[in-house]
């Protein structure tokens, strides 16, 4: 690479007899003639080139493992998979990876609004590395991390006959439409065992998402029975009103078994569960 031996020693700051010793003691080692002298120059042998070429590669091959290492540390070229409920969408995890990836240009992401229970199941199949779901407190796991508690409440709109009420009651909604949210939902299960001790069920029915519940009800289309994460994502005007027999309702981030950390995962975990314990904005 040098062309002789004074330049070599520079290069690798020693003395020309120490590069002088390190040919010779490379030569024995090797046992190949590696250089001829040729006038005052020592010029490498076909063996020596052959010989600097595999040596190359080696160097290049190792220089790909480092680089390989470093893109793995940083998490470079890796597709992160992210599933969330709707209600965490808007402005929860929207926020929260403008915050932590939105710089990261390097980091391929894919996001999917789902069910929970469709998240469950695929994050235990390692199809996404991370999930944000809803469910009961009992729901937790080792591979679970709270991120935040509410509890149920009748939302409606400003001017309904129920909203000077301090609470709702399943008797209450008997003869208004109730705007419920999904049968996988865990709210909906608690829900219509809190209407199961009544004599009979609502007149009306309307089974939607959580944030459409919402809506409708602020449209003035029925009581919505939500939770209070899912109020503050919908930003409707309306009007929230504790709900009893009480449904808590927990959400969470969840990982596959075994999963590896990842920082920039647990980073956009922390930033979700900062921005849900902020007070309501409505």
């Amino acid at each position: 690479m040098t062309g002789g031996i004074t330049a070599a020693a520079d290069a690798m700051n020693v003395t020309q007899p120490a590069v002088s010793r390190l040919i010779r003691d490379l030569e024995i080692a090797v046992r190949i003639p590696l250089f001829e002298r040729v006038g005052v120059r020592l010029v490498p042998t076909s063996e020596a080139a052959q010989l600097y070429r595999e040596v190359e590669r080696l160097y290049l091959g190792l220089d790909q493992i480092a680089q390989a290492a470093d893109d793995i540390r940083l998490h470079k070229n890796t597709v992160i998979r992210v599933a969330s409920v709707t209600s965490l969408v808007r402005p929860y995890l929207h926020q929260a990876l403008r915050q932590s990836l939105g710089h990261r240009l390097d980091i391929p992401l894919v996001i999917d609004v789902e069910n929970s229970r469709h998240i469950w199941n695929m994050v235990e199949q390692n199809r996404y590395d991370l999930g944000l779901v809803y469910g009961s407190p009992r729901m937790a796991d080792k591979n679970a991390v709270l991120l935040h508690s509410s509890h149920a409440v009748a939302a409606m709109a400003k001017g309904h006959r129920l909203a000077d009420r301090n609470v709702i009651v399943p008797a209450d909604l008997l003869d208004e439409r109730v705007l419920i949210p999904g049968r996988n939902s865990p709210l909906r299960l608690a829900l219509d065992r809190a209407f199961s001790h009544e004599d009979h069920q609502p007149v009306s029915t309307m089974e939607t998402s959580m944030l459409n519940c919402c809506h409708f009800a602020a449209a003035g289309m029925g009581v919505g029975i939500v939770d209070e994460t899912s109020l503050n994502a919908a930003k409707a005007d309306i009007v929230a009103i504790p709900f009893e027999p009480r449904i808590d309702v927990s959400y969470f981030a969840i990982r596959p078994a075994g999963a590896q950390r990842i920082a920039v995962l647990d980073e956009l975990i922390g930033l979700v569960q900062s921005l849900m314990k902020q007070p309501r904005d409505l």
